[in-house]
Formats: C-alpha cells, sequence, structure tokens
C-alpha cells in the first residue's frame, strides 16, 4: 500500500498557507526596505513589495474558495473573483496596481515620457500600510471561511 495522499481539501489548506507565508514574506520586505532607506533601498522597491504582498493575500483566499484565476497581476480583476461576503471586498486595494509590475528600465532620451511617476518614501508607506490592513482582511476572511493553518 503507497503512501496515503492528502485530500483535495489539505492540498489546498497547503497552498493557501504557502500563498500566505509569500503574503506575509513581501510585507516584511517591503517594511524592511522602508525601515533601510538611508542605505539607498527604493520606495518603489517598498511599494512593489507591498503590491505583491496583497496580490499573494488574494490569491491565497481564491485558492481556498477554489476559484480559478488568471495569472494576472490586476488586483481589481482578482478581488472581483472573490466570493461574496469577503471583507477584502470592502478595501479600495486597487491603486496599489501601479506598482504592480517592478520599474527596470528608466525612460531612454528617445521617449523621455514612457517613465512611469516613481513613488515617494511617503507614497511607499502608505502602500505598506495599506498592504496590512489588506492582509489582516484577507487572514480574517480565511478564518471565517474555515481555513486554519495546519501543523
Amino acid at each position: 500500500m503507497g503512501p496515503l495522499q492528502p485530500s483535495p481539501e489539505e492540498v489546498r489548506r497547503r497552498a493557501v498557507g504557502a500563498w500566505l507565508m509569500d503574503a506575509y514574506a513581501d510585507l516584511a520586505n517591503a517594511r524592511s526596505l522602508a525601515a533601510h532607506r538611508d542605505e539607498g533601498t527604493a520606495p518603489f522597491a517598498s511599494a512593489f513589495h507591498a503590491e505583491q504582498a496583497v496580490e499573494k493575500g488574494v490569491k491565497a483566499l481564491l485558492v481556498w474558495h477554489a476559484v480559478d484565476f488568471p495569472p494576472r497581476h490586476d488586483l481589481g480583476l482578482l478581488v472581483g473573483f472573490v466570493p461574496a461576503g469577503a471583507t477584502i471586498k470592502d478595501r479600495n486595494i486597487g491603486g496599489l496596481n501601479v506598482y504592480a509590475v517592478e520599474q527596470r528600465h528608466v525612460a531612454g532620451a528617445l521617449n523621455p515620457m514612457s517613465l512611469n511617476e516613481r513613488p515617494t518614501w511617503d507614497e511607499a508607506e502608505e502602500a505598506v500600510a495599506e498592504a496590512a490592513g489588506a492582509l489582516t482582511r484577507v487572514s480574517a476572511d480565511l478564518a471565517s471561511a474555515g481555513w486554519a493553518a495546519s501543523g
């Protein structure tokens, strides 16, 4: 007899745990970058990790509810897939979308208008605060939907 296969619910439970662990790690990264700005860290990097924290948290919620979602970095779209009644739907997290894709290139001389406005530290800190609040909501939504970390 082979090893016992975990139930589909247990597989989902573990996947949600992994998504949430990554979400909280991104939040910690965002906070750490902001705390070490005197060492040359960038506000955009902090804001990017804040957005990633929320995105991964929302994906954890979708996984728990067994909702398929497209591989997109669009918080408004993703939250639209969250079942009714989840409190994350009450938060306006779409503003974090601007930080969803890390900026790797500065505008070229031929097209100076292609440079996206880069966030200030104040804006990065707002993004971090929004992410923290959103993850608190996601955790509460998961708990009320019957998810609990195992082991």
